[in-house]
């Protein structure tokens, strides 16, 4: 594998309100999630990225982990999380949508 530096580790996320729900996308990883409140998103995206790291590094099929662990969102994703990012500068959106990070569990990613 690919020598990783501390920035690849962090995982990109965003959550926006849907109406009643809150949706959240991990973008490096490609993981899609709904919560009833941005703390239970947050806390639902932890648990998806440690049970899906933990499925990639369990494979037998040894060589297709870094392809998994390397699994982007499309484009579009992308977009939405940079485009959120910079409207968090108005206030009055910080209601409805929010970007944070999510660590890749080291334990877990020691057994490569």
């Amino acid at each position: 594998m690919a020598k990783t530096t501390p920035g690849q580790l962090i995982l990109r996320c965003y959550g926006y309100n849907n109406g009643n729900q809150w949706v959240g996308i991990c973008v490096d990883l490609d993981i899609a999630i709904q919560a009833n409140t941005e703390t239970e998103l947050k806390k639902k995206m932890e648990t998806a990225v440690r049970s899906y790291i933990e499925v990639v590094l369990n494979t037998s099929d040894r060589e297709s982990i870094p392809a998994l662990l390397r699994r982007k969102a499309p484009a579009l994703s992308i977009l939405k999380f940079h485009l959120i990012g910079a409207l968090m500068a108005f206030s009055s959106l910080r209601r409805k949508f929010f970007t944070f990070d999510e660590a890749l569990p080291f334990h877990l990613a020691s057994s490569c």
